[in-house]
């Protein structure tokens, strides 16, 4: 089935480095059709050592597991830290996630809005090497972590129209594990 809309992307870069990326999705059918569909920020970020990288803001979420038949669980540690390929999807996450990257002395800071999902992945070694245009030891480097719309479609009525935002930020960290402070990052 073929369906109208307008899709609009505006991505704006803040004075200290922020970058702001809004999609507006406007259902334009003009034969008096809804329609539904999943949306994801594919934003990949660079960290010194996937080993000692850990995400805050994710704790305690329930998540479908795309590793184990799209299971549902729910998060256990206070962080989540990585040891092996991960393909997840976090669901009715809070609108602040903390990307701490402990080498590097950096935090990413994702704030959303309209996208109540989180996606994380990272292939680990035996999937990377199956990946055609991912190099063998490129997992050790990355990390994704897609803001996102995926448990539960947003549908537009003719006319609708739905927005999603995203707002990246880098910041300077001398955090290292166990010292973050997540007031500081999660709700400042």
């Amino acid at each position: 089935m073929t369906y109208r809309f307008e899709f609009r992307l505006r991505v704006a870069l803040g004075p200290k480095g922020d970058l702001f990326l809004t999609s507006r999705i406007r259902n334009t059918n003009t034969d008096g059709k809804p329609f539904s569909f999943t949306f994801a920020y594919h934003t990949y970020f660079s960290v010194s050592d996937i080993s000692e990288v850990r995400i805050e803001g994710l704790e305690t979420m329930d998540y479908f597991d795309n590793l184990k038949g799209k299971e549902r669980f729910t998060e256990q540690g206070d962080a989540l830290v990585f040891e092996s390929e991960i393909d997840k999807v976090y669901l009715d996450t809070p609108p602040k996630i903390a990307i701490i990257d402990h080498e590097k002395k950096r935090t990413f800071v994702l704030r959303k809005d309209g996208l109540p999902d989180a996606v994380v992945w990272n292939p680990w070694e035996r999937r990377s090497k199956t990946i055609l245009d991912f190099g063998d030891e490129e997992y050790k480097h990355m990390l994704c972590v897609e803001p996102a719309a995926v448990e539960k479609p947003i549908t537009l009525k003719p006319g609708e129209e739905w927005k999603g935002r995203l707002e990246l930020s880098a910041v300077p960290s001398s955090y290292y594990s166990g010292q973050l402070d997540p007031d500081k990052v999660l709700h400042g």
